[in-house]
């Protein structure tokens, strides 16, 4: 037991200082300057900083999350990213252990902790972190399946190739998984062209769903994007109807919620069986009633966003389709 804390220390602490490191490739991603020159600096005063400054967490503790030089303020991301490395590091190799997987795992946490930092930071992504995405699930299908092809070879099994095992193998899945990335964000972002005259998303969610496809393939994509919208839609839901209150757009509003409060109540009776399947015409009224719901609060949705433009308030895709992601490494 002592050696396991041991090791989990060591992964932690190996974490933080991958998360210290990851600050910088954030922050000089953004201001365009090399992740290696030069030394760290306050972003302040510019003056560089000594070792003792640079130790991930403690050193934002102990100088009271000031610079030790100009005494600005140092930004609560530092410790944040740090510490958040850090646990996911160790959450990963709890699970995968000491194997190859894990090596993989820690580089696309590193990349998806990246793109999430620059992304809420700024509303940028970045085309080469997507990239990196792309090239390590490619990478990492082509070492798959190169080893099982192997293991065949050496326990005298016949290898076939078939129609089968061309759609079925990993670098395939893989690119079916870039393939579906790409055209499932481009026909959701192409159609807020017709809510707003806008894409609903950025391009570079697009490319981060390619990474993503790359990564976990199509059929995992696609249960990533659908859990990366609900987690859009707990985030931005008080955000929206914050400005619906604020414009006093009340139809729209009203729709909203009766809808909610419908699906709430619809769900309900199902998981009480107060209603079922079984009883189909109940049922099924009940089924064509949301719907109805939802189609009426939708148009009046668009049709307060045409409005009322000022409710228009985009927040990046990006750090829900991550998060939605690591959920996806972990489970």
């Amino acid at each position: 037991m002592g050696a396991l804390i041991a090791i989990l220390a060591f992964v932690f602490i190996t974490g933080l200082c991958i998360g210290s490191f990851l600050n910088v490739v954030i922050l000089r991603t953004l201001s365009e300057e090399s992740i290696v020159f030069p030394a760290s600096k306050c972003p302040k005063c510019q003056t560089p900083l000594k070792w003792w400054h640079n130790i991930p967490v403690l050193s934002y503790i102990f100088l009271k999350g000031k610079c030790a030089f100009c005494k600005e303020h140092i930004s609560i991301q530092y410790p944040i990213v740090e510490l958040l490395t850090g646990i996911i590091f160790t959450l990963l190799f709890m699970k995968f252990g000491v194997s190859f997987q894990t090596l993989f795992v820690w580089a696309v946490a590193a990349v998806f902790i990246v793109i999430a930092g620059t992304d809420i930071k700024e509303k940028v992504v970045y085309d080469l972190h997507t990239y990196i995405l792309v090239g390590l699930g490619l990478l990492y299908a082509v070492i798959v399946t190169i080893i099982a092809v192997t293991q065949m070879h050496y326990t005298g099994t016949p290898f076939e190739f078939t129609k089968y095992v061309l759609l079925n193998n990993p670098i395939t899945n893989s690119l079916l998984g870039i393939i579906a990335g790409i055209l499932i964000l481009e026909i959701c972002a192409r159609t807020g062209y017709l809510v707003a005259g806008t894409r609903a998303f950025g391009e570079g969610d697009t490319f981060i769903a390619a990474g993503l496809g790359a990564i976990f393939g199509w059929k995992t994509l696609i249960v990533i994007l659908g859990l990366g919208v609900l987690i859009q839609v707990v985030i931005f839901l008080p955000i929206f109807i914050k400005g619906l209150i604020k414009s006093k757009d009340w139809k729209t509003l009203t729709s909203f919620v009766v809808f909610v409060l419908f699906a709430i109540a619809f769900y309900a009776l199902q998981y009480f069986r107060v209603i079922t399947p079984d009883t189909m015409l109940i049922y099924t009224i009940c089924a064509l009633l949301l719907a109805i719901l939802g189609v009426i609060s939708c148009i009046f949705i668009f049709k307060g966003l045409r409005e009322h433009p000022e409710n228009r308030t985009y927040m990046p895709f990006g750090p829900a389709m991550v998060a939605a992601a690591f959920i996806a490494l972990l489970v």
